[in-house]
């Protein structure tokens, strides 16, 4: 961990992203009151909840159960031992909490691929409604895929190399979890407003 470049930073944008996006999609029921808006609102906010439940309800007590710190692949189950301010806040409190998977990674990739999907889904409707898509649109499309995956990676890295708040199995397992859970949002996006139309 580099101490110089964590002790210079204030509360970042990495550090803050659960809380960000539980804010923006609460922002976005609030100005566009919509099915779509309300079931984006649940779906992010229960990744976020499911993270605290794996780390406690199911990971914990498995190292516990296990009666060990460490396991093959998936490494410590616990942050890193001199982690600290590992919170929205840099309050210097010693983070003893488990860190396997990492919350913030969890839910920047499911946000990452969720929107990837979703770009990558309007695409295809215009070309297949017969507006073909030009070499600008293809260009965009890939600059705009690159740079959501840019800020997803960044916050993996962060919460490793500048944070110190997890290791790399637990960044690496949360981005995998993150992932699923965001193509799971994509996929059952359609058939949730369409059930919720019918019923309201």
């Amino acid at each position: 961990m580099n101490t110089s470049k964590r002790n210079n930073l204030n509360p970042t944008l990495s550090r803050s992203t659960p809380v960000i996006f539980s804010y923006l999609s609460l922002l976005n029921c609030m100005i566009n009151p919509s099915y779509q808006s309300f079931y984006l609102f649940v779906a992010f906010n229960s990744i976020n909840l499911s993270n605290w439940i794996i780390k406690h309800l199911i990971v914990k007590p498995i190292y516990e159960h296990l009666g060990k710190k460490s396991l093959p692949i998936l490494g410590i189950g616990k942050r890193p031992a001199d982690a600290t301010s590992c919170g929205t806040y840099l309050d210097g409190i010693l983070s003893t909490t488990y860190g396997m998977p990492s919350g913030h990674s969890q839910i920047a990739w499911s946000v990452a691929i969720y929107f990837i999907l979703k770009m990558i889904k309007k695409w295809y409707n215009n070309d297949k409604d017969n507006k073909p898509i030009t070499i600008l649109g293809y260009m965009w499309l890939i600059l705009s895929c690159i740079f959501i995956l840019s800020i997803a990676t960044y916050i993996s890295y962060s919460r490793v190399y500048i944070e110190g708040c997890h290791t790399i199995q637990q960044v690496i397992i949360g981005g995998i979890l993150g992932s699923i859970m965001g193509f799971l949002v994509f996929f059952f996006e359609t058939p949730v407003i369409n059930l919720l139309s019918s019923i309201y």
